[in-house]
């Protein structure tokens, strides 16, 4: 008779197959890790988002040295060093946008141009949006609520389909892109796209309440992130949810429940005004010298 041993560490516990029928259900999971019981389950589950929580904050400080895109637009665009100073000297006064936008509101160059310098700078190749033609089972595959959030749009497959492709747009958000790929479990193949065309894809392929970040609820400590965590890991054991993932991001949590027929997502955003001072999870860091 098959056995089933703990995901938990912690515990030494294994279910047999006349358990399950005792209880009428298989033990949850977590995953795709099976757990004894619901308690073990809820104890691994506050465990992973305390040692995430805490990895995500040491990382807070970690930055990737690229070149600076006023120098690349410099080299490639011909943008000349006075008209750098002005975007510059606009961007310090308004105190708003980055760099490449306020080069390109001033007229000093297009936009492909800067998505081109872009592309430069995070060592990604471009895709030319202006004819798409997204592949609709590509597109579903991720929400709309993350395709807004993380600056993508999905595109289609490679030849194997074992990478997702996807377009993106500055800052790229590489944390966010690993996320994803272990949601929908495949590769992503990411391109540089011009913001305004995959800001076109997002309206073409998502219902506007697909797109709708203002509603999303909210937490501002890890404990209150475990409340609303605990809640939805709560419903999928109710429901009999086959699976439960969960990704926390620099200002975002995420969970997906795969159920026989569908899959539920729930998003819940990071609110920095009422979040402890001494625990910042955002940054200005890349303001001026690194993303559009």
């Amino acid at each position: 008779m098959p056995k089933y041993q703990c995901y938990w560490k912690e515990c030494t516990r294994i279910r047999s197959e006349f358990s399950l029928f005792l209880n009428r259900r298989r033990p949850p999971r977590f995953d795709n890790h099976t757990f004894c019981s619901d308690e073990c389950l809820y104890t691994y589950f506050k465990n992973e988002l305390n040692d995430k929580w805490h990895r995500l904050h040491l990382e807070q400080e970690r930055r990737i040295p690229r070149p600076k895109i006023g120098t690349i637009l410099m080299q490639t665009a011909f943008v000349t060093r006075e008209q750098l100073d002005e975007a510059i000297r606009m961007q310090t006064k308004m105190q708003e946008g980055r760099l490449g936008e306020w080069l390109l509101r001033l007229g000093f160059v297009d936009e492909h141009q800067v998505t081109a310098a872009l592309a430069k700078q995070y060592g990604l190749p471009l895709i030319n949006l202006k004819n798409p033609d997204a592949d609709s089972d590509a597109v579903r595959m991720i929400p709309g609520k993350i395709a807004k959030r993380s600056g993508l749009v999905p595109v289609g497959f490679d030849d194997d389909q074992s990478h997702l492709r996807v377009a993106v747009c500055a800052p790229v958000d590489f944390q966010f892109q690993e996320a994803i790929r272990r949601m929908v479990h495949k590769g992503i193949a990411p391109y540089i796209g011009d913001q305004s065309a995959i800001q076109h894809l997002w309206e073409r392929y998502y219902e506007p309440e697909e797109l709708d970040l203002s509603n999303i609820p909210t937490y501002s400590s890890l404990q209150e992130l475990l409340v609303v965590g605990n809640d939805v890991v709560t419903s999928a054991i109710e429901n009999r949810a086959l699976d439960i993932q969960a990704e926390l991001l620099r200002d975002f949590f995420w969970m997906r429940l795969d159920y026989p027929s569908e899959t539920h997502h729930h998003f819940f955003q990071f609110d920095a005004t009422t979040a402890p001072v001494q625990v910042p999870l955002q940054g200005d860091a890349e303001k001026y010298d690194y993303a559009y």
